[in-house]
């Protein structure tokens, strides 16, 4: 992974498989994929010592809006800048309220970097190993197979740290999509085999953190943007590739567990031009799922692992979808323990606290015409082929 000073919280992470020449898939033969939510282990919450905060192209015609459009010029946190930032911007930069400066922090130490970066996926790494395929952020060790690096912060240490992170990837076996040197290597997808069914990955986000400027184009590296034109276009390329097309979305309003009609009915086209199913992240915790024509979508499954919590946050899912050849056959939801200091090394849980979470990703689930019914301490939907 980079080095501490470049650290980028990635969306997903997951372990390392190579692409093989792939035999047809046998009849009636099946795989189960494993996904989960966000995972950021940066544990640090202090105030930023620089800013890049600036107005979107075209606004303002301050100092820094270049005509070259080149506009996320680093200012020095100190006192004059950040009150010339402020004055312009019409915002306060940091305050005793600001989001960073409230986080719940965990108080862990670690005696190296091997054992830190082990220590939030030690509880979780059986469910992960226990998949064909699984999809999240944690490297090879836990088993994950392949990130979506499509996410908001993506470029938090600018163009120098995405390819920092996607080398890094690259060296571990961990596959990556959603980010690229371009535009074209953004939107390029990740196809592995197993068991003889071909699988194809896809992912994209909605926004980005400085107005737009991270977004991949033809000449600047960047994340794959959430434009349905271009992922219509690379869900049929990618259909000659594979048997299963699954597309990866970092969409949604924070903190909510509401689903809009309009991410709805987005949702609905991408799964008319040729996905199998859309797996969803970024609102930090669980909505509930939908299924429209024998495909599953998880609109949120919350957190998985973050450095830092917040009081409002709440216990997340996984979802484990068992897939064969004619697509998603059944969807088992997971639920993991997100709350305190259990989001920095989630588990499976149980009990009560399992239920609790299930009854509530199900009556939500219902809110979208899709049957959810709880066995023991995972919850399951029966799509069938």
């Amino acid at each position: 992974m980079p080095s501490a000073r470049r650290r980028i919280p990635l969306a997903l992470l997951a372990g390392a498989w190579a692409l093989v020449p792939a035999a047809h898939p046998l009849a009636g033969q099946e795989i189960t994929f494993v996904a989960v939510g966000d995972i950021e282990w940066s544990r640090t919450t202090r105030a930023p010592s620089m800013f890049y905060d600036a107005p979107q192209r075209g606004g303002g015609g301050v100092p820094w809006d270049r005509e070259d459009g080149w506009i996320r010029v680093p200012y020095a946190a100190n006192p004059e800048s950040r009150a010339f930032l402020e004055a312009a911007l019409g915002t306060t930069l940091i305050g005793e309220n600001a989001h960073h400066l409230r986080a719940h922090r965990y108080g862990l130490s670690f005696d190296d970097r091997t054992e830190e970066a082990r220590y939030p996926l030690r509880r979780a790494a059986d469910v992960l190993r226990a998949a064909d395929i699984a999809f999240a952020d944690a490297l090879a060790w836990a088993g994950i197979d392949i990130v979506a690096t499509a996410n908001n912060h993506a470029l938090d240490a600018e163009g120098e740290g995405l390819l920092d992170t996607i080398h890094h990837l690259s060296r571990a076996g961990v596959g990556h999509a959603g980010t690229g040197r371009d535009l074209e290597d953004a939107r390029r997808p990740y196809v592995l085999e197993r068991r003889g069914l071909r699988i194809a990955f896809l992912a994209y986000a909605q926004f980005v953190n400085d107005g737009g400027s991270s977004f991949a184009t033809l000449e600047q590296s960047g994340v794959a943007p959430m434009d349905p034109f271009p992922i219509r276009e690379d869900i049929a390329r990618v259909r000659d590739q594979a048997d299963l097309v699954l597309v990866s979305f970092h969409w949604g309003i924070e903190n909510s567990q509401d689903v809009h009609p309009g991410m709805r009915a987005f949702a609905h086209e991408v799964l008319d031009a040729g996905a199998d199913a859309i797996l969803g992240h970024h609102p930090h915790v669980p909505r509930g799922i939908e299924v429209r024509d024998g495909k599953p979508i998880v609109y949120s499954m919350g957190n998985f692992i973050f450095g830092h919590g917040h009081d409002y946050w709440m216990d997340n899912i996984a979802v484990r979808l068992h897939m064969g050849p004619d697509g998603v056959t059944r969807v088992d939801v997971l639920p993991l323990a997100g709350r305190g200091d259990d989001l920095s090394r989630p588990y499976v849980l149980e009990g009560d606290a399992a239920r609790t979470l299930l009854e509530d990703i199900r009556t939500r689930s219902a809110e979208l015409g899709t049957t959810l019914r709880i066995e023991g301490d995972e919850g399951v939907i029966d799509i069938g082929r």
